[in-house]
């Protein structure tokens, strides 16, 4: 009787972190990445990438993250008006890539 009551403890135990993603959060990564954000202007010469998270059910705030060409990551604010002209080139550029080598495939 107390090895089953141990085992059910356990179980709920276990049941309870994995819901609250506490469990499985080292593996999947799925809690925010930015604790600290900036708005100030990083001058593109300094970026080596530029990452861009969505929101999720875990981090519900899209997260931008750019890393430097020293290799330090910074996070910016996604709503300052530099980062959305950042964000409109990224995707005017990835869809003319699309459109190129769709083209291209169908000749």
């Amino acid at each position: 009787m107390k090895n089953q009551m141990v085992r059910l403890l356990l179980g709920t135990i276990v049941i309870c972190l994995a819901t609250h993603g506490l469990c499985m959060g080292m593996i999947t990564n799925s809690r925010c990445k930015c604790a600290k954000v900036t708005s100030k202007l990083i001058h593109p010469r300094r970026w080596q990438d530029v990452s861009i998270f969505k929101q999720g059910s875990f981090c519900r705030k899209v997260e931008i993250i750019i890393t430097l060409k020293k290799g330090r990551k910074v996070c910016v604010k996604p709503n300052v008006q530099w980062i959305q002209q950042v964000i409109s080139n990224l995707n005017e550029q990835a869809t003319y890539i699309k459109e190129f080598t769709t083209e291209e495939s169908s000749t």
